[in-house]
């Protein structure tokens, strides 16, 4: 499985060196996006992305705000801040609001921008498989309660059939 990774520069040249360097490097698929509107109608369009890389100044929408509209968008998706502007302030900020994984400074080399990819994309994959493991730990748990209620008391247990199939239906013509 290719995993992807989106790079959202205002600098067409970041992007483009950064984005010939990782192809050749790994096996990703990259997007690009020069602002923040542009790299949501991506993430909505083509998403979920595995890693979202940001600059922080950006015109028309700060990499902290964009950051946190895609932990609003798609919450498992790594977030990564990469930027020129390096005071403590900033680095707060972009934890705080932007939920970020790492805080990168430009100039970033590309070795050290590909590890921090690797990690992004091994801490995307573990959250993906807890959210997995956790979603079929609680279908079965709710399985077995089920059955067990159909033991205890088949009377109760065809009522909630009933009941559930009459709300299926339901749904159904409300669409």
């Amino acid at each position: 499985m290719v995993d992807k990774i989106l790079l959202v520069d205002d600098d067409p040249n970041i992007l483009s060196g950064y984005e010939r360097q990782l192809r050749r490097r790994g096996n990703y698929e990259i997007n690009t996006a020069q602002n923040g509107a542009q790299a949501m109608t991506l993430i909505v369009d083509h998403g979920p992305y595995a890693v979202v890389v940001s600059d922080m100044q950006m015109p028309g929408m700060s990499g902290i705000k964009f950051l946190s509209l895609v932990q609003e968008h798609e919450p498992d998706t790594v977030r990564i801040m990469l930027t020129g502007q390096a005071d403590l302030q900033t680095a707060i900020e972009a934890v705080n609001q932007g939920h970020i994984f790492r805080f990168l400074t430009k100039p970033c080399n590309t070795d050290t921008l590909e590890q921090v990819l690797k990690l992004g994309i091994r801490q995307y994959q573990l959250l993906k498989s807890e959210k997995e493991l956790l979603e079929q730990t609680l279908k079965g748990s709710i399985q077995l309660m089920t059955d067990i209620l159909g033991l205890l008391n088949p009377e109760a247990f065809s009522r909630a059939s009933h009941i559930r199939l009459c709300i299926l239906h339901m749904l159904k013509e409300l669409q």
